[in-house]
């Protein structure tokens, strides 16, 4: 593997830069997936009757159930990741996932009452920056899970006007 050759950690989908003096890593620095074919699996499904195969043994399924071969075939294992591509495309803002720098989806908003919050008044300001109620973004990482949450942009612009009047 040269060092000028692009590699992508199959498991969190990050890109990982070789150090040509160190040389390729053994694991990703990211999620710490070993790098070599040990733990890799690449997965393919394609619609069959109404069995699943797996290492030539058949199981059978009920009629609702979609049945799946493990075998070679034309359409990749990502549905999820097309449907995913689709959600985020959507979105007027993507932030990436702080643990594996995926896009993040949004999932909604949460408001926060004043009741619930209790804002720290730093001594350089003599008053709070942030004040109950407000709003945030709540998002999540499709690939890792992660929560994640981002003062709204109504609520951004109270908290600079604070800080830039005091």
């Amino acid at each position: 593997m040269s060092s000028n050759e692009e590699v992508v950690c199959p498991w969190c989908q990050t890109e990982i830069v070789w150090d040509p003096e160190i040389g390729p890593e053994d694991e990703c620095p990211h999620c710490f997936n070993e790098l070599n074919d040990y733990r890799s699996i690449d997965l393919k499904v394609k619609q069959t009757g109404q069995k699943l195969r797996f290492n030539e043994q058949e199981y059978a399924e009920s009629d609702e159930d979609l049945s799946l071969a493990w075998e070679d075939s034309d359409e990749p294992l990502d549905k999820y990741g097309e449907k995913v591509q689709q959600l985020t495309d959507e979105q007027e803002e993507a932030p990436e996932c702080s643990s594996c720098h995926e896009f993040l989806l949004l999932a909604g908003t949460e408001v926060t009452s004043g009741a619930s919050f209790t804002p720290t008044i730093p001594k350089t300001l003599g008053s709070a920056f942030l004040t109950g109620p407000f709003t945030t973004d709540v998002y999540v990482c499709p690939s890792c899970f992660r929560v994640e949450k981002v003062l709204s942009d109504t609520d951004r612009l109270l908290m600079v006007e604070r800080i830039k009047s005091e």
